[in-house]
């Protein structure tokens, strides 16, 4: 299992004050083999709404969530040759 992350941020001036206005999250999850792709997604959703940052913020992140399956290994015998 991997994860990976990248912000991008929006800074504006409002009232005199420089400050952050927006962001967008791109997460890049990869589960094992035979994850259910779906409920990854939305583990990553929930996780998101119970950030304590995330709730801290005066605007809403935005999510841009990719989940992809880890390549199923191979077996021992198909990369050791048996003669």
């Amino acid at each position: 299992m991997s994860l990976g992350c990248d912000v991008e941020g929006t800074l504006d001036r409002l009232d005199h004050v420089t400050q952050f206005t927006g962001c967008t999250l791109r997460v890049r999850l990869t589960v094992p083999a035979g994850t259910d792709e779906a409920q990854a997604r939305r583990l990553l959703e929930k996780a998101e709404h119970g950030c304590l940052v995330t709730n801290s913020l005066k605007f809403a992140p935005r999510l841009e969530a990719e989940v992809a399956s880890a390549p199923a290994p191979e077996s021992v015998a198909a990369w050791h040759q048996v003669d």
